[in-house]
């Protein structure tokens, strides 16, 4: 024990001035956390001299200069080499390890332990029932910055090594994530648990037992191959065909059996061009569809898309599946889908008369323990948002604080008790609006460094039809927040996830890319 203070009091010494940076980095990010709506109004500003001044930057300016100060803290008894001068004294291992973990918990870990408490207080949330997620956000930040930093700083000699191994790994990442781009289907393949937890477990132990053993051995030919092999072997799994493919996730059910009733119907002409639509590597379709028959108190997710048409044999334009994001509800008539292609598999087959099969996967939502909530001036508090106000800049819009992570939620307008200044507005249609907050199914706090978290629960704009027959255009939706506007807070659950097929007869790639119709 004796040992260990006497190294931590010795890297105190040497390093007091990082100390000082890193404890001034917190003042400031504090001081930045007190004020969440004030930040989130100075974010619609994009200059970068704006981004600086306005604090956006010091989160990961702090983030940074921990993994910074982590590095110089090991490095300063290097790992690397037998010709080091501690190693003449009689230090053990062991004691040296100790020692580095006591400083990261003493300089980093225990004032943002503080500052959290702080935040919760002043925000007047509750410690107690919050200190379990408190621990875990540091847990969470332990294994994300600082392990890898331990393992980084064991590794190499100096700050210039660290830098060129980081560099490298982000060029090697990138790659493998470009090659991911082009496999057909790899954007939603899903591995099964099993899979998932190997991979979490290779990582981890990988973190713990690389810099214990070189603490222990100081052998980093033989560290550095343990980690390539680890690396290689996550990547490996990552490829194998093990992944489950969105087919054998959702099942095929016939359409009139889906939670809604979606149709494609033909694009219309425009005359628009886009000058910029030429110069990028890939095509984005745009499929309108018609949407009817979703249940009341009900929301449909729209998760991916996949198109497929009886191309020539010559021609794989075709990416598999891809992600879409959308939301149905009940008084929605119609959507665009998009779907990306390759540009130059695009080019070959454009003007070809094609038959078109469309699977879309579908998550249904339903309400739980709906209840009414009538919206106060100022500030108001509930249980389930937390703290909100409605949001000055935008209407319709709730800006909301809650202790670790936003609750997952489906909120409706109540029309009759939404009368507002601006309701009657000429031209416009009223109908109920919605708002979608996606379950947290761990109840896991949201990643980052403050405990509050402060979201928005945004009833946007939606388009619907003046008449049923699709023949007139669309018109837009307005929707107005005030004092005294009632809204139905519900807890949406999970009823079932299915995929369905549409078909698009006669219909050529171009017709479907806004910039190429004529």
């Amino acid at each position: 024990m004796n040992q260990i203070l006497h190294i931590f009091k010795k890297d105190t010494r040497r390093h007091w001035p990082e100390i000082l940076i890193s404890l001034a980095l917190l003042a400031m990010f504090t001081r930045h956390e007190l004020h969440p709506w004030q930040n989130i109004a100075s974010r619609g500003f994009s200059s970068p001299l704006f981004f600086i001044f306005d604090g956006r930057i010091i989160t990961p300016a702090l983030v940074l200069f921990w993994a910074y100060l982590t590095l110089r803290v090991v490095q300063g008894e290097s790992l690397v080499g037998d010709r080091q001068w501690w190693v003449t004294k009689p230090y053990e291992w062991s004691n040296l390890l100790a020692a580095k973990l006591l400083f990261i918990l003493v300089f980093i870990f225990v004032p943002l332990f503080h500052v959290q408490l702080f935040l919760l207080q002043h925000f007047e949330f509750p410690i107690l029932p919050n200190l379990w997620g408190i621990l875990w956000m540091q847990g969470s930040l332990f294994f994300v910055l600082c392990l890898p930093s331990l393992l980084l700083a064991s590794l190499t000699k100096n700050l210039s090594q660290a830098l060129l191994v980081v560099l490298s790994i982000l060029l090697l990442v990138a790659g493998i994530a470009w090659v991911g781009t082009k496999m057909p289907d790899s954007e939603m393949e899903y591995p099964p648990a099993v899979v998932e937890h190997l991979q979490e477990g290779l990582i981890l132990g990988a973190l713990i037992a690389i810099p214990v053993w070189q603490f222990a051995r100081r052998n980093r030919r033989a560290s550095c191959a343990a980690f390539l092999g680890v690396s290689v072997l996550y990547v490996l799994i990552s490829v194998a065909p093990f992944g489950r493919t969105p087919d054998r996730i959702y099942p095929l059910v016939e359409s009139a059996t889906a939670p809604a009733q979606i149709s494609v119907r033909l694009p219309e002409l425009s005359r628009r061009r886009d000058l910029w639509s030429s110069a990028t590597d890939n095509v984005y379709l745009n499929i309108p569809v018609n949407i009817s028959g979703v249940a009341p108190r009900t929301v449909v997710l729209l998760n991916g898309i996949n198109v497929v048409v009886d191309a020539p044999q010559d021609s794989q334009w075709s990416r598999g599946w891809k992600r879409q994001y959308g939301e149905v509800w009940p008084e929605d008539r119609q959507k665009d889908l998009t779907y990306e292609v390759d540009r130059g598999e695009y080019e070959k087959i454009k003007t070809k008369l094609l038959h078109f099969r469309i699977e879309l996967l579908l998550t249904e939502y339903q309400e739980a323990d709906a209840r009414n909530l009538s919206i106060s001036a100022g500030r108001f508090f509930d249980g389930t948002l937390g703290i909100c106000r409605l949001d000055p800049l935008r209407n319709p819009a709730l800006q909301c604080l809650k202790p670790l992570h936003s609750p997952g939620l489906m909120a409706s307008l109540v029309p009759q008790k939404n009368v507002c200044a601006g309701d009657d507005e000429e031209g416009t249609i009223q109908e109920d609006a919605h708002a979608w907050e996606y379950p947290n199914t761990f109840d896991f706090p949201d990643p980052g460094l403050n405990p509050v978290t402060d979201y928005s629960i945004m009833f946007g704009p939606s388009f619907v039809l003046r008449d049923a027959n699709n023949t007139t255009p669309q018109k837009q939706k307005v929707v107005h927040l005030c004092p005294g506007s009632e809204i139905r807070l519900a807890r949406p659950v999970a009823k079932r996830q299915v995929r369905i097929q549409l078909d698009l007869p006669d219909v050529r790639l171009q017709d479907l890319v806004e910039a190429d119709r004529q």
